[in-house]
């Protein structure tokens, strides 16, 4: 039994009137359908359906063909006749809402005229995979305050909207009265563009752009607006990196090749240090090679495991994408994966949060140990290591897997801490499992998760010690972050045997939350925690009499 005792401490309070660079629910699981089938009843449908089965999300996205014409900013009423009625029943349940768009106007769209007549659009319409449209311009003031006042009206009209899906093709160059030819990764027809503008860039335009959106968001909703575009795709790099924090890759097709290429630019995009992003589970392509589903249940579920283990779990696309509509296996995977992403969610946060202040790393980070580097492995923060497993499983089948260094040279098996491996070598791992794949903590992290079923809105803290004590006289510390701006320490005396909590700061925030917490050891596949749930106070200490 570990007892405990509180020492509540006086401390003055540190105020920042900055906000975090982003909001906790970028690493909430998302779901979306894709343009062919958004509407009003079957998004409603997706959202009871992954309800029913009590499958966890905290965001949806409503794709491409939702406004009356591309880009508008009004719900289309046909295919969303009370739209603010559903997305008030979604934002109820806790669910953020983000809407597709791009910077385009299309020629039939009503507001298209009065932009044109006003000399809001550059010169050159474009044939584009919605239409035949023109570009914002995003150096023009009065064009840029026409635009953002439509989308205030949106937000006036339909309540707010947490994030845009922001959508921008790289062949969208600029030259000064030339026609540039850009072939596209997937080699469909270029796209031309002439602006009469010898210093407006791809980069400056796509930089002003990307941080206008996320700007006008955070002025109309607060800290909790995101926006969710490209990070490095196809060899390209989209997004300015200081504002994208759900980014995602593709699109890619709904096989294992199609996996491979999704973590290929993920880890590219780690290298380049983004901080967090994912992929479509399952893909976004449908393959007419994997049957009527557009994927096999087995692609799907080791491109689950992937997604859960992300910064950002998101799952849509073409075809099929329900777990239910697999089987119930599927189903029962698909869920457990996704209440161990959420488990993840205050590390994934705090880690994420801590990079982005210092604008230096990812939260997915290659090892690019030569041993490693076919296997596509990375680490996940700082303490998690995941080799993905992107083939059928078949009874009995292993793979060689390496181990990298680590700061105490062991990890441990995440399903069961009672196995316990030295890092710097090579070790054969059970990959027959379709709920598994090989996921590993370094021994004596210290991290901050979730207890879901103790608070399934997400305020209960497990305070996690991996593993057994190797250095007697080691104090563990690490750093939370919490979704209403607050700032913690947290201190593992393994000498004195004891846990506090000291607060570090408040940042800006519209959010205040009551947080209770544990303490607990996992080790030799026992979860040693302290008895009661205690309240998030500075200076809160407990005594621990029964580590290991």
């Amino acid at each position: 039994m570990i007892y405990l005792f509180l020492i509540l401490l006086c401390s003055p309070l540190l105020i920042s009137s900055e906000s975090l660079p982003y909001a906790e629910w970028a690493h909430y699981h998302m779901i979306w359908l894709s343009n062919d089938r958004s509407n009003q009843t079957n998004v409603q449908a997706m959202f009871d359906g992954f309800n029913n089965h009590q499958i966890p999300f905290g965001a949806l996205n409503i794709d491409s063909c939702w406004a009356s014409n591309f880009n508008t900013f009004i719900f289309n009423s046909t295919l969303f006749p009370s739209a603010r009625e559903m997305l008030d029943g979604f934002r109820s349940k806790g669910t953020h809402i983000i809407l597709w768009m791009t910077s385009f106007i299309n020629i039939d769209s009503p507001n298209y005229q009065y932009a044109q007549d006003h000399g809001y659009l550059f010169n050159q319409t474009i044939h584009w995979w919605h239409g035949n449209g023109r570009l914002l311009n995003y150096f023009n003031t009065d064009a840029l305050n026409w635009w953002n006042s439509q989308i205030k009206n949106l937000v006036d009209t339909f309540g707010p909207i947490h994030a845009f899906k922001v959508r921008m093709k790289s062949s969208f160059l600029f030259f000064s009265f030339f026609y540039f030819y850009y072939q596209k990764a997937d080699e469909s027809d270029p796209y031309i563009i002439q602006v009469n503008n010898s210093n407006v860039t791809w980069e400056q335009y796509r930089t002003a752009y990307y941080n206008n959106t996320f700007q006008i968001l955070r002025q109309l909703v607060g800290p909790d607006a995101l926006i969710m575009s490209r990070p490095v795709d196809k060899d390209l790099r989209y997004s300015p990196k200081e504002v994208v924090y759900i980014g995602w890759v593709g699109d890619e097709l709904g096989t294992y090749n199609g996996l491979k290429g999704a973590l290929r630019y993920m880890l590219e995009s780690g290298r380049d240090g983004y901080v967090g992003f994912g992929s479509d589970i399952g893909g976004f392509l449908f393959d007419h090679g994997s049957g009527p589903l557009g994927r096999t249940k087995e692609v799907f579920l080791r491109w689950t495991a992937v997604g859960a283990l992300s910064s950002f779990m998101e799952n849509g696309g073409q075809g099929e994408h329900f777990p239910w509509n697999f089987d119930n296996e599927t189903t029962d995977i698909y869920r457990s994966w996704v209440n161990l992403h959420y488990k993840l969610v205050p590390y994934l946060y705090s880690e994420g949060t801590k990079v982005a202040i210092g604008q230096n790393g990812t939260l997915m980070k290659p090892c690019d140990d030569t041993q490693a580097v076919s296997s596509q492995s990375y680490f996940l923060g700082p303490n998690i290591y995941v080799v993905p497993v992107p083939e059928d499983p078949t009874p009995g089948q292993k793979k060689t897997i390496w181990l990298p260094k680590s700061s105490t040279q062991q990890w441990i098996n995440y399903f069961n801490t009672s196995i316990v491996y030295k890092a710097e070598t090579f070790i054969n791992e059970d990959t027959s499992r379709l709920d598994r794949i090989p996921l590993y903590v370094q021994q004596n992290s210290l991290m901050a998760m979730y207890d879901m079923e103790k608070s399934p809105s997400l305020n209960a803290f497990k305070f996690v010690f991996w593993g057994n004590i190797i250095i007697d006289r080691q104090t563990t510390t690490t750093t939370l972050f919490t979704r209403d701006g607050q700032q913690w320490s947290l201190q593992f005396d393994a000498k004195q045997k004891t846990f506090t909590v000291k607060f570090v700061k408040q940042y800006d925030s519209v959010k205040t939350e009551d947080w209770i917490w544990k303490f607990c050891q996992y080790v030799n596949e026992r979860e040693i925690c302290s008895d009661d749930w205690i309240r998030l106070y500075h200076g809160a200490s407990i005594q621990l009499h029964a580590l290991i």
